[in-house]
């Protein structure tokens, strides 16, 4: 049971880890460090892409683990907890993030004088669920870390 615990924190803390890395640490860099603009703008969205997919790995490993350690520990699966609600809101965020407006993104990209204030509407819009992602899994490691 001390092992779905553990996997559970594990998927959490890289899930969000990676976030954190990504806002404060490697994307800023890019920016900063890259004067070509399509270069940059290639090196974060392939990113991006990646610590997407990595948070829908980790939801997944997160949400299967809690479900196991519910049936074990407390007899049925609580599909409605709150962290289960989070994680899986999390995951939906970053799935819509990566499958709806990374595309468009890209497709802007190209374009970008011509299309700069639709590129910034989506880019602004991405900021915000990936913020919002990182709330509610904070949200989930505060609830994860009090629980007996």
């Amino acid at each position: 049971m001390n092992f779905l615990r553990f996997l559970m924190t594990l998927a959490l803390a890289i899930w969000l880890g990676g976030i954190i890395f990504f806002s404060a640490g490697a994307a800023p860099a890019v920016l900063h460090s890259v004067s070509d603009r399509t270069l940059g703008g290639a090196i974060i969205s392939e990113s991006l892409t990646r610590l997407h997919w990595m948070g829908v790995v980790c939801g997944a490993i997160f949400l299967a683990a809690s479900l196991a350690y519910s049936r074990i520990a407390r007899g049925d699966y609580q599909i409605f907890s709150a962290s289960k609600i989070l994680v899986a809101l999390m995951v939906a965020l970053t799935l819509i993030s990566q499958l709806a407006i990374m595309p468009r993104l890209a497709a802007l990209r190209v374009a970008y004088s011509a299309a700069y204030a639709d590129f910034a509407q989506l880019h602004q819009w991405s900021v915000s669920l990936e913020a919002a992602t990182l709330l509610f899994g904070v949200i989930v490691l505060y609830f994860e870390a009090r629980r007996d």
